[in-house]
């Protein structure tokens, strides 16, 4: 059973893993949280349930529109809660993620219903065994999903004009604006670049879970940041390893202690972390 778990971990980490990488965005741009993140996600996989129930049973879509759902709802935010807020305290923009996440909650919960909704079958099918342990195709469209989107921004962070800007945007506001950068431009790409990564994962989960409900977006969501402070908030590379460590750790820990305790580990690597070594693993001041 402990390759089981560990190819379980293995998958739920790549979940956290972009989560975090949402967080560690938005992070090193305004050293700020996103707490609506986990509720982009919901929002998102209900868009991602629509296409699928309504629409056309094609998952492909579903990702489509729900990176779209994503986008938009990060944009906004953005402009609400950040860009009208430039300036003020930073508690006030927490607070104001912390509204939108239960007005989307709520709306959520108005306009698809509070009941948890099933999810279409895809990809569930075993792909291959280890020994007596099994791999479905679905995981491996999870991963493949997730490497492919990590090492997208990795491409997209280092040889693009736009991901050029938005780290040195990052590393110093006012000299990227003396440079000609659009720096408001910059941070409503990467806050909308932020809210698609976190609605492809709305719909991965629901897919994976075969649910998706308005509260969805909560565990999900704090696993991430958790996942992003245990690798490092400050350093994409280090939420990537934040969020494969807690996905493994989680698993392991289901399997070796008790499924009760699943989340009560995640707790306790955020308040440890935060108490000890706040910078996470792999964390560098002032760096994306």
């Amino acid at each position: 059973m402990f390759l089981q778990q560990f190819i379980n971990g293995i998958t739920q980490g790549s979940l956290f893993a972009l989560i975090a990488i949402s967080f560690s965005m938005v992070w090193g741009l305004l050293k700020m949280v996103n707490f609506a993140l986990g509720e982009i996600y919901m929002f998102s996989a209900f868009v991602g349930w629509l296409v699928v129930v309504y629409v056309t049973p094609n998952i492909l879509l579903a990702l489509a529109v729900s990176l779209v759902t994503g986008w938009i709802l990060g944009y906004i935010i953005e402009k609400a809660a950040f860009n009208t807020l430039r300036g003020a305290p930073h508690i006030a923009s927490l607070i104001c993620t912390l509204g939108f996440s239960v007005f989307l909650k709520e709306l959520a919960s108005v306009v698809f219903g509070s009941e948890t909704k099933a999810m279409p079958n895809f990809f569930h099918q075993i792909a291959f065994r280890i020994g007596e342990s099994s791999i479905s195709w679905l995981q491996v469209v999870m991963v493949f999903v997730a490497v492919f989107i990590m090492v997208g921004l990795q491409v997209f962070f280092y040889k693009t004009r736009i991901g050029l800007g938005i780290r040195a945007v990052s590393q110093d506001h006012h000299a990227a604006g003396l440079m000609g950068i659009n720096v408001d431009r910059v941070i409503s790409i990467a806050f909308s670049l932020a809210g698609s990564i976190a609605g492809v994962v709305g719909v991965l989960s629901a897919t994976y879970y075969n649910a998706v409900k308005p509260t969805m977006g909560f565990l999900p969501g704090f696993k991430g940041f958790t996942a992003a402070v245990f690798g490092g908030i400050t350093s994409i590379p280090g939420a990537i390893l934040g969020g494969y460590l807690l996905g493994v750790i989680e698993n392991l820990g289901v399997q070796y202690v008790a499924s009760g305790y699943r989340d009560l580990i995640a707790y306790t690597i955020l308040i440890l972390f935060l108490l000890f070594r706040p910078s996470g693993i792999l964390g560098k001041k002032s760096k994306l």
